[in-house]
């Protein structure tokens, strides 16, 4: 029998929350989960519990306030 002996830890139970989102909010969602370094499931996990007063709940790390600074290459 093999034992996992690596890998990131779990996230805990969890269920699978489906949609299907019209292209141009698809695209926007991806643009802006990548903009703030979350996953897919991340960022939208985090808008839910939000929403729904529950932020205990979103992803650990996951904050919506996290913004790259638009820094440039100057020489």
């Amino acid at each position: 029998m093999r034992t996992s002996s690596g890998g990131r830890p779990s996230k805990g139970q969890r269920e699978l929350l489906g949609t299907r989102a019209l292209a141009p909010l698809a695209d926007a969602a991806r643009n802006r989960a990548d903009d703030l370094g979350l996953t897919m499931n991340d960022y939208l996990a985090t808008l839910i519990a939000l929403d729904i007063k529950m932020p205990e709940f979103a992803p650990a790390g996951a904050t919506l306030t996290r913004l790259e600074l638009p820094i440039s290459d100057v020489a």
